[in-house]
C-alpha cells in the first residue's frame, strides 16, 4: 500500500515540476536560435529565400558547405578569415592572462594585505560596478585618436615604411581593445570572495618563515584558486571573444584584415542579400565554436568555482 504524501510533498513536487517547465521553456527559447543558426548555415540559396522559413534545408540534395567556404575562400583566394580568427584568438587569450593576474592580485592584495583605506577602496569598487560602461565611451574614443595621432607623429615620417606604420597602428588599436576590459570589478570580487575563504593561519604561517606577498601569491594562493580562475577564464573568454561595440568603433576605416571575427560578422549581417545570411549564420557557427570549446574544457571547474566564491570565511 502506498504512503500518503503530506502536503510538505505535494507542495514540493508541485514546484519542482513547475519548476522543470519554466527551465524547459527558457532553455527552448534559448536552443531554438541556435539551431536555426546552425540549420541555415547549412541552407542553399533557394532554401534561404523560401516563405516560410524552415529550420533545415528541405531536401538532402539542399544541404551545401557553400557558405562555409564563402567566407574563407572568396574569387578563387584565401579571404580574410584566417586573420580574423587570428586577430580574435590572440587578443582574447592576452585579455585572458592579463585580467586574470590584475584581478588576483587586486583581490590578494585587498584582503592578505592590511593598508589603509582598505574598506573605503572595496566600497569604491562596488559602487563603480553601478557605473554603466558605456558612459566612457566617448571619453576614451577621444583620448586614443589624440595619442594616436601624437604617437603617429612622434614615430611616424615620410621615410617611414609602411610596414612599420601599420605595425603600430595596428598593435596601438588592440592595445586599446584588450586593456579596458582587463579591469572588470566582478571578476576581482569573485576572487575576493574566494581569497577570503582561505584561512589566514596558512599566511601567517608562510610569512613566520620567511615568504615573501609574491611566493605566498605563486605558491599558496594562486595554487587553491584553480577553480575560482576557470570560472573567471570562462568569463573573461566569452567576454573578450565577443566584444564588437567598442573594437568595431576603433576598427571603423581600417584595413580590413584588422578586424575580429564578430566586428567582420556585423558585415554579413548587414546585408540584405540571402547569399550573405548563409554567410553570416556560417561565420557564426564558426565564431561560437571556441567558447564552446573553452566551456566544456571549464564546465566541471566552473561549477566548484561558482560554490567556492560564496564561502564566507
Amino acid at each position: 500500500m502506498k504512503r500518503k504524501l503530506t502536503k510538505s510533498e505535494i507542495k514540493s513536487r508541485k514546484e519542482k515540476t513547475v519548476s522543470f517547465i519554466i527551465l524547459f521553456i527558457v532553455s527552448i527559447i534559448w536552443i531554438l536560435p541556435l539551431i536555426y543558426m546552425l540549420g541555415t548555415s547549412f541552407k542553399s540559396d533557394s532554401d534561404l529565400v523560401m516563405h516560410p522559413e524552415t529550420f533545415f534545408p528541405t531536401s538532402l540534395s539542399n544541404w551545401t558547405l557553400d557558405h562555409y567556404t564563402g567566407f574563407i575562400i572568396r574569387d578563387g583566394q584565401l579571404d580574410n578569415m584566417p586573420k580574423w580568427m587570428w586577430n580574435s584568438i590572440w587578443s582574447t587569450l592576452v585579455s585572458v592572462i592579463l585580467t586574470v593576474l590584475l584581478d588576483a592580485i587586486t583581490a590578494y592584495a585587498v584582503v592578505f594585505i592590511d593598508f589603509k583605506g582598505r574598506n573605503v577602496f572595496i566600497k569604491f569598487l562596488l559602487l563603480w560596478m553601478a557605473v554603466p560602461g558605456v558612459i566612457g565611451t566617448s571619453a576614451s574614443y577621444i583620448y586614443y585618436a589624440q595619442v594616436r595621432n601624437a604617437i603617429n607623429t612622434a614615430f611616424i615620417n615620410s621615410n617611414t615604411s609602411q610596414g612599420f606604420k601599420d605595425a603600430i597602428n595596428y598593435f596601438y588599436i588592440y592595445f586599446w581593445i584588450i586593456v579596458p576590459g582587463t579591469t572588470g570589478i566582478f571578476n576581482m570580487l569573485l576572487m575576493r570572495n574566494f581569497f577570503c575563504s582561505i584561512p589566514m593561519e596558512i599566511i601567517e604561517s608562510a610569512r613566520s618563515d620567511g615568504a615573501s606577498n609574491r611566493k605566498i601569491f605563486f605558491k599558496i594562493v594562486l595554487p587553491l584558486a584553480k577553480s575560482t580562475i576557470m570560472l573567471i577564464v570562462l568569463f573573461t573568454f566569452t567576454n573578450a571573444w565577443n566584444n564588437l561595440q567598442f573594437p568595431q568603433l576603433l576598427l571603423s576605416g581600417e584595413k580590413a584584415g584588422w578586424n575580429t571575427i564578430t566586428v567582420a560578422l556585423m558585415g554579413y549581417t548587414g546585408s540584405n542579400a540571402w547569399g550573405a545570411k548563409g554567410v553570416a549564420m556560417a561565420t557564426s557557427v564558426f565564431a561560437l565554436l571556441p567558447i564552446l570549446i573553452v566551456f566544456l574544457i571549464t564546465q566541471n571547474k566552473m561549477i566548484d568555482g561558482l560554490a567556492s566564491t560564496g564561502i564566507k570565511q
